[in-house]
């Protein structure tokens, strides 16, 4: 049995949104980095700075690379966009680092994942962070002594069950491109977008709980401690990621063996979005990730968007959930493209659908 969304620690019936804002969407975040996603040192830099080191065009878009120092730590984001006089919505994408070995971003915009130009005709930016620029996501080290980590600790010797790990790292600094896109006069900065896949995914829905900034929140295929449900979930669970990754803090790992006593689940997770725009995608022979455990998860998180007077997600029962197809009546979108664990143009094609709908 999942723990209840609506049911506070001290055992609360949340039945109105100002219990929700004021009392229990506090409660779940601590709970989510309490369990999973570890305490930051900080949430706000002392010092930030942006540096534009690069501003040219680039075929027919605009493209910028800027550094950003926080604290010290210095990382790049490559922001493209259409040539226009307007303002426009700007898509924040987690590049991991198998897509960066595949694409070139500082000379080929286009790639398999993002395709940059084909969003940007439609009105859209990109801000692309790599991963690795920010803390590998390729070595799985566990010790947390390089990139960020080196800036803000904490250092191995001192590290707590419960400090903050790769996901949150990643999280945090998608939340300093959204400082530097509030100062962009070429961004709407009210109509920014974080998306991921996979692990990128589970960074993206992190991103997009911990920083309401981001009107609109998308998961692709991004499974175990992403979208999707654990308990019941086939494929990935805690036992794995324990083991082969550094994305989560060591508390979380205490569960393996007995998942069902996990305080948390990731209803909880898509619940903080609420009453923002998500968008959650599955790919239907991802079982390591299991579409089903992930549209669970959008299920139960609309009775928090209900408590808004919003329509959450509008899917059909399981049998008749069909690949392909866009769900985008409710805030909470969806689609199951008919392919293993991936993100292709058909995916961003059904995002920038939903967006242009819901704006």
């Amino acid at each position: 049995m999942e723990p209840k969304l609506c049911l506070s620690l001290s055992g609360e019936i949340i039945d109105t949104k100002e219990k929700w804002e004021k009392h229990r969407r506090e409660e779940l975040r601590y709970l989510l980095e309490h369990y999973a996603y570890g305490h930051r040192p900080k949430e706000i830099p002392d010092k930030l700075s942006f540096e534009i080191v690069e501003q040219n065009l680039l075929g027919s878009l605009k493209y910028k690379r800027i550094n950003i120092n926080t604290d010290g730590f210095v990382f790049p984001v490559r922001v493209y966009l259409p040539v226009s006089d307007k303002q426009v919505p700007c898509f924040v994408y987690f590049m991991h680092h198998a897509q960066e070995l595949d694409s070139d971003i500082d000379t080929t915009p286009n790639n398999l994942y993002v395709p940059i130009d084909e969003i940007c005709a439609r009105g859209y930016a990109v801000a692309v962070i790599r991963l690795t620029d920010i803390y590998a996501d390729d070595k799985n080290l566990g010790t947390y002594d390089e990139g960020i980590f080196t800036v803000y600790g904490p250092t191995p010797d001192k590290r707590r069950d419960t400090d903050w790990a790769a996901i949150s790292a990643w999280a945090f600094c998608a939340s300093r491109v959204a400082d530097y896109l509030s100062t962009d006069s070429d961004i709407e900065s009210k109509e920014l977008a974080v998306c991921g896949h996979s692990r990128s995914g589970k960074a993206a829905l992190w991103t997009g709980a911990t920083d309401e900034r981001f009107s609109l929140v998308i998961s692709n295929s991004s499974g175990c401690m992403g979208a999707a449900m654990l308990r019941g979930k086939e494929g990935e669970h805690i036992d794995f990621i324990s083991t082969h990754t550094d994305w989560l803090c060591k508390k979380h790992s205490g569960y393996a063996e007995n998942e069902e006593m996990l305080p948390i689940d990731q209803h909880m997770l898509l619940s903080l979005i609420a009453p923002r725009l998500l968008y959650v995608q599955s790919s239907s022979l991802d079982a390591w990730a299991d579409p089903s455990a992930e549209r669970r998860s959008c299920r139960l998180a609309s009775e928090v968007y209900e408590m808004y007077g919003m329509i959450g997600a509008v899917l059909p029962d399981e049998d008749a959930i069909e690949c392909n197809k866009a769900y985008h009546d409710g805030s909470v979108g969806y689609h199951m493209r008919d392919c293993e664990h991936s993100i292709r143009k058909e995916d961003w094609d059904m995002f920038l659908d939903f967006w242009d709908k819901k704006r």
